[in-house]
C-alpha cells in the first residue's frame, strides 16, 4: 500500500531514521524538531504541503502505519537471519544431513501432539492440522532430496563412463601404434618382414 502521509513522502533514508529512533524509544517532539530542521523535510513540506511542518499527530500516524509494516519487516527479516543461522548449524551438526534431522524432529513432534489430542489439550485439533501440513512440507524437502541424490549419482555415472571410455580409447591409440609402428616394440626382423607383407606398412 502506498502511504499519501507527510512523513511517507519523506525520503527513504530519513524515514528509516525515524523509525530507528521511534525504536529507541524517542519523545515524538524530539523527533518531529529534528525532523522539520531539515533541508530534505523543508523541501518536501514546501512542494507537497504548502509549508506545513511535521507535527506529533503527523507522527502518531505514522507509527500506526508505516513504522508498524517497517516492524514486521524487520521482524521477517530477523526471522529468515536466524533461520538461517538455525540450518547452516543443523547442517554442520548433521553431516549434512538436514532433512533427516528435520524429520526426526517433526517425527517427535507429531508423536508430542497427538499424545495431547487423545489427552484432550487445548487446541489439539489446530496444532495436528499445523503439523500435517509441515509434514506436507517435509515431504516435498525429502523429495528434493531424493531427486538432488539421483542427479548426483547419475552425474558420477557419466563421469565413470567418460573416464572409462578415455581408458578404452588410450588402450586402442596404443595397440593401433603397436601395429602401425611394430619396429618400437623391439619385433624381430621376421616378425617385421611379417608385418610388412599382412599390412603393407612399410
Amino acid at each position: 500500500m502506498t502511504r499519501k502521509g507527510k512523513i511517507a513522502r519523506l525520503p527513504l533514508t530519513i524515514r528509516e531514521q525515524i523509525n530507528r529512533r521511534l525504536q529507541n524509544g524517542d519523545k515524538n517532539k524530539h523527533i518531529t524538531e529534528w525532523l522539520n530542521t531539515l533541508p530534505e523535510v523543508l523541501t518536501v513540506m514546501a512542494a507537497e504541503f504548502e509549508n506545513d511542518p511535521i507535527n506529533e499527530t503527523n507522527l502518531t500516524n505514522w507509527k500506526l502505519g508505516g513504522y508498524r509494516d517497517w516492524e514486521a519487516q524487520q521482524e521477517a527479516l530477523a526471522a529468515v537471519r536466524q533461520f538461517g543461522a538455525n540450518a547452516a548449524e543443523l547442517t554442520q551438526a548433521t553431516g549434512g544431513q538436514l532433512a533427516d534431522q528435520l524429520a526426526l524432529c517433526l517425527t517427535a513432534r507429531i508423536a508430542v501432539e497427538l499424545q495431547r489430542a487423545s489427552s484432550g489439550g487445548d487446541d489439539a485439533a489446530g496444532q495436528l492440522l499445523r503439523l500435517r501440513q509441515l509434514c506436507g512440507d517435509l515431504v516435498a524437502l525429502r523429495k528434493g532430496d531424493q531427486n538432488a541424490q539421483w542427479l548426483r549419482i547419475e552425474r558420477e555415472k557419466l563421469d565413470l563412463e567418460l573416464k572409462r571410455g578415455a581408458a578404452e580409447e588410450a588402450a586402442r591409440q596404443r595397440e593401433i601404434e603397436a601395429l602401425t609402428h611394430p619396429e618400437q616394440r623391439g619385433l624381430s626382423k621376421e616378425c617385421l618382414e611379417w608385418f610388412e607383407k599382412e599390412f603393407n606398412l612399410f
